[in-house]
């Protein structure tokens, strides 16, 4: 969870630094391993940094490409870099050189606007190509990076929260009515407006385009319906989902420190965190000691500690029960994980309010 933050002015004013600034300060919970802020004419770009990969460690944000054209802000996390890296050529570098974002800037010179459909992880970005004059944004597939923005045909911001783009105060903080009731009838289904009044978010599997005053956005990636696989067994089925469900953790291990893992007792958390020891084990991946955390209920018929000290037990994890308290309703919980860029909890560990 890293923080992006932007200005363009459409109107040629040049942005200045300490506008940046104020905007990347307003999400330092974000990334408290450093920031960064880069400013040319009418465009400015900001980050904040938190490192959780071993790639990370060698990565500063903003980033201009060699060629000095292009230029990125992402909190983004590219899980098929063994794939990517030799349709890239990044000339005989070490892999664990090469962050990231590189990773995003290599694809986008190479494929354009098609480059999301390549990437496969978890990714918000703001990329400005100086040849073009243009602003490429882009999100992941399934949205687990949050993007919002403001556009009012002279200025685009953009920001991983809507605070960050209200340090502009030009723009004003009104509620989105509307919207705010189908909130509260839980019939909250709508992937561009939030609960701001023109404050919007860039839904995910999108891509949005800002050149000579138009704003465009296209979908990349979607379900094929009519896509299936055929097997003549019902093992060939489980060894082929099985092969699928280790990759997909393995990827999600590569971190540069501890792994924690939310266990609930449930059948999918459970799954995740046995794999992912079971890969721990058998050597697939470098040991990071896994942790889990879990949420328990003292006393009420919804706890489940029994299931979770079982995984516990049987894979001998280091584990971590946070009990349940009266300031944070099981409907919060539930609404965090729903709405994860709708409802920002930083703290909801420690029982942060909402």
């Amino acid at each position: 969870m890293s923080g992006i933050a932007g200005i363009y002015f459409l109107d040629g004013r040049p942005v200045e630094r300490a506008q940046v600034d104020r905007m990347v300060k307003s999400i330092a919970h974000r990334g408290p391993d450093g920031f960064g802020v880069w400013t040319e004419g009418s465009v400015g770009l900001g980050h904040r940094m938190l490192r959780t990969t071993p790639e990370s460690l060698n990565e500063k944000l903003p980033l201009t490409n060699r060629k000095g054209d292009l230029v990125i802000t992402a909190d983004a996390r590219i899980d098929n870099r063994d794939e990517l890296m030799p349709a890239l050529h990044f000339n005989g570098r070490p892999c664990e050189t090469i962050t990231d974002s590189e990773i995003i800037l290599a694809a986008y010179e190479k494929w354009g606007e098609h480059c999301p459909e390549k990437l496969l992880g978890d990714f918000s970005f703001a990329l400005w190509d100086k040849r073009k004059q243009r602003l490429y944004c882009a999100r992941d597939p399934i949205g687990i990076k949050p993007f919002f923005y403001y556009f009012n045909g002279k200025v685009f911001l953009w920001a991983s929260e809507p605070k960050t783009i209200f340090e502009d105060k030009t723009i004003q903080k009104e509620p989105n009515l509307d919207l705010m009731c189908l909130y509260l009838l839980n019939r909250f289904d709508e992937r561009e407006e939030t609960l701001y009044k023109d404050i919007y978010r860039l839904p995910p599997s999108h891509f949005m385009v800002l050149e000579n005053g138009h704003l465009r956005k296209s979908q990349y990636w979607d379900i094929d319906p009519n896509y299936s696989v055929s097997y003549k067994t019902d093992e060939e089925y489980a060894e082929h989902y099985l092969e699928l469900f280790k990759e997909a953790v393995r990827v999600r291990l590569r971190s540069h420190g501890p792994v924690g893992a939310m266990l609930s007792g449930g059948l999918d958390s459970s799954s995740i965190v046995c794999t992912a020891q079971m890969l721990y084990q058998e050597k697939f991946i470098p040991q990071n000691r896994l942790e889990t955390f879990s949420l328990i209920f003292d006393e009420l018929p919804c706890d489940e500690r029994h299931y979770i000290d079982e995984v516990v037990r049987k894979w001998e994890i280091k584990a971590n029960y946070i009990p349940y308290e009266k300031n944070l309703s099981w409907v919060d919980f539930e609404q965090v994980y729903q709405y994860p860029d709708i409802v920002y909890c930083p703290t909801l560990l420690s029982y942060g309010q909402l």
